[in-house]
């Protein structure tokens, strides 16, 4: 394992960071826990030490899950969770009033076993609450020892910039892989430029990347059917893609999941990056990404892959 320090904090993580979200059993269709804890035991002994999640992840059965696999190790570890997607009345909504903050902190502390976190993250922007009092509620949470480091996720360019008026933010965790690449214009480039980590989620594409699927896939579960990336003949041509893909990876003994993770921890301003999983062999493969590094003419092929293939 290789690790890399984490913006402007004393935080050195993993490349690859532990994703959660899949072991809450929620969204992604049913988890063993057993085979979660066993994964999460799994990554420690590869060298992970960043393990990322959410209190919204089955609703907040990830965090109980990620404290169980960590027993007696918490000292061994990074922990990051985040904060703002509050459920009730079977609905969803963004809350991130320090009434909220407080309540859902502690509650995560609860659950996570812990009396500190070391990354806490604003999960998406509010839209109904001021930037600046959302900050200052998390700033009085850092004086109070509860967590060590503010980071964010999905934020726009705009967002972020406003937020670090207030704040003193580490880190940003914005969807990035092969086929989805909108924070590759704006807001990477200015994380990069202030020192802010980043930590990509979904480096896979939701799946899509392993090389799993085919065209008469039926995708029963909420994360992959309404994706625009599993439809239509952009579904079929993202399969040709693919295709091509798995051809450039097994060059280097390598295979498509490892490539797609390999491309964004080529980008200079990426951090680590998030990699789920619900079973030890999953974790084991996205492990096998570190170390490959691409030439320039590498990536310049990769880029001709996603640019010229037709379905």
């Amino acid at each position: 394992m290789q690790y890399r320090k984490l913006g402007k904090s004393d935080l050195k993580v993993s490349e690859i960071a532990f994703g959660c979200w899949a072991i809450g059993g929620w969204m992604w269709g049913p988890a063993d826990d057993n085979e979660s804890i066993q994964a999460i035991q799994r990554a420690l002994e590869l060298g992970i030490n960043f393990f990322d999640t959410a209190d919204i992840y089955g609703h907040g059965h990830s965090e109980e899950i990620l404290a169980c696999a960590l027993e007696n190790r918490r000292r061994e570890v990074i922990i990051a969770t985040k904060v703002g997607v509050r459920y009730e009345n079977k609905k969803f909504r963004i809350d991130l009033s320090p009434e909220y903050i407080k309540q859902a902190l502690d509650a995560s502390l609860k659950r996570l076993r812990t009396d500190y976190i070391d990354l806490y993250q604003v999960h998406w922007p509010d839209l109904n609450t001021p930037l600046e009092v959302t900050f200052e509620a998390l700033n009085e949470c850092v004086k109070q020892g509860k967590i060590r480091y503010i980071g964010v996720s999905n934020f726009n360019s705009e967002q972020l910039i406003e937020s670090l008026k207030y704040s003193k933010i580490i880190s940003h965790q914005p969807p990035l892989n092969l086929f989805k690449r909108d924070y590759e214009i704006s807001v990477i480039p200015y994380c990069f430029k202030e020192n802010i980590g980043v930590i990509p989620y979904s480096p896979m594409a939701k799946g899509l990347l392993t090389g799993k699927y085919q065209s008469d896939a039926v995708l029963e579960d909420m994360a992959r059917a309404g994706d625009p990336l599993f439809k239509g003949h952009a579904f079929k041509r993202n399969l040709a893609i693919i295709e091509a893909l798995k051809r450039f990876a097994e060059k280097s003994n390598k295979n498509v999941a490892q490539l797609a993770i390999a491309w964004v921890l080529s980008h200079p301003a990426v951090t680590a990056v998030l990699c789920g999983a619900r079973c030890s062999t999953q974790i084991e493969m996205s492990v096998g990404a570190v170390g490959w590094r691409f030439s320039q003419k590498e990536l310049s092929k990769i880029e001709t892959i996603l640019a010229t293939t037709t379905a």
